[in-house]
């Protein structure tokens, strides 16, 4: 007998696990995640070097915000083609690279893992088949727990990957686990909600007429509204970008017309200030403005995320914010009559080389 899958329904299981996954995840992976924490502490580099693609490049990027604010070295986003399309072999300072990647098997984080490691430079991998051809490849491998996901939208591999970047990161600073499982159980507390809530209507309606969004960040969560603007694109296929509020007040800023949808992630309180300024202005020139976080002054539209009350640290929000917006990506795409699960020209496995 065959089976009829509802459109959406894996995207919408698979947002629902996520705080699941995370407790999966603190509770399997303490001695890997201890592992390179020591591996770092131990080579005690001059710069860490980040692999990634896709979303993951966006859970790099958030790394490269805490580990230069944790560890105080500069952290590099390789850049793939370096290797597998010019043929450079790079040379590094005292190094440490951590490869993420959902599926394990992209060709060219492969070849620039290896690129690394014969350079001398360790290897810290964080992906979700430890069998998979670039897990092997690592000194320390860590698991994201998340558990096989079947939509071609990362949902819950994309939170779990940042999870597992702060816990390692934080027990390089002498975190102690009884500490981060609590401001996890907290952040979890919160993400019970939110996976059940509901998406603004006019926001749905506002990103169907249009077609086009622009979503900011800044600090932690520029990772966000890079990440937001990927889940709209790849299961709505509307014109969406992510920028940090600072780099968006030059060109982005002139694009925004009367009636574009603009999304504000405010939740973080560094970097606040300036989002809600660029929000702000974008309100000024027309644009449909939502915070997805602490209102705006003069600004109506809010997805409240969390509140004070919520005592959340600072670096778990960007696992909360980008749950709306999955939310959201899901919605738009029913909208418009498509699959979210299956969107067009899209596989779950992108293999660049």
């Amino acid at each position: 007998m065959t089976v009829t899958k509802t459109p959406g329904s894996l995207m919408r299981a698979e947002i629902a696990e996520q705080p699941d996954r995370w407790l999966d995840l603190i509770r399997t992976q303490k001695d890997a995640i201890d592992e390179a924490a020591a591996l770092i502490t131990v080579e005690r580099p001059e710069m860490l070097v980040m692999i990634a693609r896709g979303s993951s490049d966006h859970a790099a990027r958030y790394a490269q915000y805490l580990a230069q604010q944790m560890l105080e070295i500069p952290v590099q986003l390789s850049t793939p083609a370096t290797v597998t399309v010019h043929g450079a072999a790079l040379r590094y300072p005292a190094a440490v690279a951590l490869a993420i990647s959902q599926s394990g098997e992209s060709p060219d984080l492969i070849e620039t893992a290896r690129s690394c490691q014969r350079a001398g430079v360790s290897l810290i991998t964080f992906t979700n088949n430890p069998q998979s051809a670039l897990a092997r490849l690592g000194d320390v491998q860590v698991d994201l727990s998340a558990g096989v996901e079947r939509s071609v939208a990362a949902t819950k591999t994309y939170t779990a990957e940042l999870l597992a970047l702060l816990l390692t990161l934080a027990r390089v600073v002498g975190r102690s686990w009884e500490s981060l499982t609590a401001e996890v159980d907290k952040a979890v507390a919160v993400a019970r909600g939110l996976v059940r809530g509901e998406c603004d209507g006019g926001l749905v309606e506002g990103l169907a007429t249009t077609r086009r969004a622009l979503i900011v960040g800044r600090g932690y969560s520029m990772s966000s509204a890079q990440e937001s603007a990927l889940k709209l694109m790849e299961t709505s296929a509307i014109a969406a970008s992510g920028w940090s509020a600072s780099d968006a007040t030059h060109g982005p800023l002139g694009q925004i017309e009367p009636r574009v949808p603009v999304i504000a992630l405010t939740s973080v309180p560094e970097g606040r200030e300036s989002v809600q300024a660029f929000a702000l202005a974008a309100h000024q020139l027309g644009g449909a403005v939502h915070t997805f976080g602490p209102a705006v002054e003069g600004l109506s539209a809010v997805e409240p995320v969390l509140t004070e009350s919520h005592d959340v640290w600072s670096p778990l929000i960007p696992l909360l914010e980008i749950i709306p917006i999955q939310r959201l990506a899901l919605s738009l795409s029913l909208w418009l009559g498509r699959d979210p699960d299956s969107p067009a020209g899209l596989n779950k496995l992108t293999k660049t080389t």
